[in-house]
């Protein structure tokens, strides 16, 4: 690159808006293979979320101490103002898109990632996908044909984004407590919850500080907000019912903490949603 070139800058959103309206036009067939209820769907799951910091239930949490006691209706009917100090947390899905910049290798995405980007947001039909759908293509698995929305894609366990996905959630978590100065084993050189057992979570912190534990174990779930690889076929495509992360949470709960606690070895789940929707409780 010459040493005088200009170094590209982030044009402002109306030039960019500008620039998609002028495209739209050959664009407009799209419309026609959107499913509107199936887009309103996806498009409510990209919400922001807001919830409170302290759990309802002290107990609910291995990090109960760095949390200030949650305030009770009748403390809050004698002083209104400890409402006001309640502690929040604020969790937007989408708003990672404020820190990429196309200077930066790691955030320099092809177009064909933005395609099936956008349309996963939008909820609307992988132009790649929607090939292969019409063609009924088999997924590696044997068992589904791929739909257009990449349903089966993101929850099939085999050559697909189900673990892909999973890996790399895993992978930002570890980063994140290495940045914070601690020793991290992922993977199998995680402690087993027993000699005898391979039952063992993705990440081990050691050292980390909660008392009456030596290190902190953790076990990563990518969830999808859709249902499939379900085996009856009629349940795939559709949302799934109920508090699906939160089920999740305590399936991970009962397989691993009360073993993990007999070691001095603390356990937590990390569940997140394909949509990258989170649960209160399950995010500690």
């Amino acid at each position: 690159m010459d040493g005088n070139a200009k170094v590209p800058s982030v044009p402002a959103q109306r030039v960019i808006t500008a620039h998609l309206m002028r495209l739209w036009p050959s664009h407009e067939y799209v419309l026609s293979n959107i499913s509107l209820p199936h887009s309103e769907q996806i498009l409510g799951l990209q919400n922001s979320q807001r919830f409170k910091a302290c759990p309802a239930d002290p107990n609910d949490t291995i990090f109960g101490l760095h949390f200030p006691t949650p305030v009770t209706d009748s403390q809050v009917q004698v002083d209104p103002s400890l409402k006001e100090k309640a502690w929040h947390l604020t969790w937007m899905p989408l708003a990672f898109l404020a820190s990429l910049r196309p200077q930066r290798q790691p955030t320099r995405f092809t177009g064909e990632i933005w395609v099936i980007f956008f349309c996963q947001v939008l909820g609307a039909p992988i132009p790649l996908l929607r090939a292969h759908a019409v063609a009924r293509t088999q997924c590696a698995c044997q068992k589904f044909v791929l739909d257009q929305y990449r349903d089966h894609v993101l929850t099939c366990k085999k050559r697909t984004g189900a673990i892909a996905g999973h890996d790399h959630v895993m992978n930002v978590s570890v980063q994140l407590a290495r940045n914070r100065g601690l020793r991290v084993r992922i993977n199998r050189k995680v402690v087993t919850t027993a000699p005898d057992s391979n039952k063992q979570g993705d990440v081990q912190a050691m050292e980390f500080g909660i008392p009456g534990y030596n290190d902190l174990v953790w076990d990563v779930s990518l969830v999808s907000d859709r249902i499939g690889s379900s085996m009856q076929h009629g349940l795939n495509d559709k949302l799934q019912l109920g508090d699906y992360l939160k089920a999740q949470a305590r399936r991970k709960i009962g397989k691993f903490r009360r073993d993990y606690a007999a070691k001095n070895i603390a356990f937590a789940p990390a569940i997140l949603s394909v949509a990258a929707n989170q649960r209160p409780p399950e995010h500690r």
